[in-house]
């Protein structure tokens, strides 16, 4: 498995994965309406994507938006979307894209990696070490 940063000539890759995500989400396909959202998170350095690969195939993404801290003085960064398709080792590819996006919060100088990720991914957010912050309701990872 390979899992790297989507820069703008991986578009192509990485559309079909997002919009098999939106409408797992129950949202309506709108290939060029995602193609062009997605394109001006990645051309306009809005949000970081990283895809992972298995047999040059894309098989996962997660998305990373950053976030400031005026009280810290810090960033830090938001998981808002995170996607395997439904495959067996499907968790094992979800921990690998948690610890790249690990990986870039430390390469940013960063300490903390928050999501608002719905229950049902609670144990898996759990084993890659995030806790529940119940004053705000998001899971939280200090790095």
């Amino acid at each position: 498995m390979k899992i790297f940063k989507a820069e703008q000539w991986n578009l192509q890759s990485l559309l079909p994965l997002f919009e098999e995500y939106r409408v797992s989400q129950g949202m309506e396909e709108n290939t060029e309406k995602t193609k062009s959202f997605l394109n001006n998170r990645i051309r306009f350095g809005e949000s970081i994507f990283f895809i992972a690969i298995i047999n040059q195939k894309s098989v996962g993404f997660i998305q990373l938006y950053p976030r400031l801290s005026s009280i810290h003085l810090q960033r830090y960064w938001q998981l808002t979307d995170i996607f395997v398709q439904d495959l067996n080792n499907k968790e094992k590819i979800y921990s690998a894209l948690i610890a790249k996006a690990k990986e870039f919060v430390l390469y940013t100088q960063s300490k903390k990696l928050v999501t608002e990720q719905t229950t049902n991914q609670k144990y898996l957010l759990e084993q890659q070490g995030f806790k529940i912050n119940t004053k705000e309701n998001i899971f939280e990872l200090t790095i």
